[in-house]
């Protein structure tokens, strides 16, 4: 049998048929979170937290949630985090969030997770028109649920079109 450095199955060169085609359009690379003022409502939690950080570490390594990055748990600001996660998707349609869900679900998670302190509960589910994201928070006074939803293939700034809410002849 010759062999033509060729794969059986669908004929491509071996190297080809062992590279990962990438799907297009890509995501966006994770915009930064938001910095903010440390939120003295986790005050508590952030010293019971520091106090067992320092008698573990000698013994183990200690994580926490997230309590310096992006929007304090009581004031999560839903435009803004709404507009990063319609950004993400913006250049894709119902069919490609559907195909690539795996994908944008991963990408969602970890904004989600960098935007929003002490985040205790993350739904983003995927529905025919869109995907809803609901999220509970906490910090030292309480719980928080927030619930918004996010569109593909829609702009995420108003259309210029528009000035002051009149349509611009």
């Amino acid at each position: 049998m010759l062999d033509d450095g060729m794969t059986d199955k669908k004929r491509l060169p071996r190297s080809a048929a062992k590279e990962t085609v990438m799907p297009f359009p890509p995501l966006p690379p994770l915009p930064s979170p938001p910095r903010l003022p440390i939120d003295t409502r986790q005050a508590r939690t952030s010293t019971l937290l520091g106090r067992i950080a320092r008698t573990a570490t000698a013994t183990m390594q200690v994580a926490g949630p997230n309590l310096v990055h992006g929007f304090h748990a009581s004031a999560v600001h839903l435009g803004s985090l709404q507009s990063a996660l319609a950004r993400g998707i913006a250049r894709l349609d119902r069919i490609q969030v559907k195909e690539r869900w795996d994908e944008i679900f991963e990408w969602m998670q970890h904004l989600i997770r960098t935007w929003v302190q002490r985040c205790k509960m993350m739904r983003v589910k995927r529905r025919a028109t869109g995907i809803r994201v609901e999220l509970e928070t906490q910090d030292d006074y309480g719980y928080y649920t927030y619930g918004f939803d996010v569109f593909p293939g829609r702009e995420t700034r108003p259309s210029r079109a528009r000035k002051h809410g009149v349509p611009k002849k």
